[in-house]
């Protein structure tokens, strides 16, 4: 079961990698992060990011949640996440979410990954 849940959250990252054609907003990626809802298309899927509270570069209250091919798919962070740039990007289009001790689910499936830290980024 572990696996499976390791190949979701490889697709999300892979998925999240994708490159954009065009940005929806005029400033950084990472000013659209705040408290509340925010929708980040990527092809043919929609990731949903739930914040509830930021301080700095650390979220609370953080999940992002997409229908996939697999399920609807739904990653939560334990306490906290910390909000960055993504490494290297061309531009300032996109954000990485490392999510810290993570639960994810897929459809009526949970598994809780423990303490480890597991990064999925976004783009614009």
């Amino acid at each position: 079961m572990k696996s499976k849940f390791i190949m979701v959250l490889s697709g999300l990252l892979l998925c999240g990698c994708s490159q954009k054609q065009a940005s929806s907003s005029a400033g950084p990626a990472i000013d659209r992060v705040q408290a509340g809802d925010t929708d980040w298309p990527d092809g043919p899927y929609v990731y949903h990011l739930h914040v509830t509270r930021r301080e700095g570069t650390a979220l609370f209250g953080v999940s992002i949640s997409a229908k996939l091919p697999t399920g609807q798919t739904q990653i939560t962070s334990g306490e906290r996440a910390t909000l960055s740039a993504v490494p290297n990007a061309k531009d300032d289009k996109s954000v990485l979410i490392m999510f810290h001790d993570v639960k994810i689910q897929v459809g009526s499936e949970s598994q809780n990954m423990g303490q480890g830290d597991y990064g999925v980024s976004l783009h614009e």
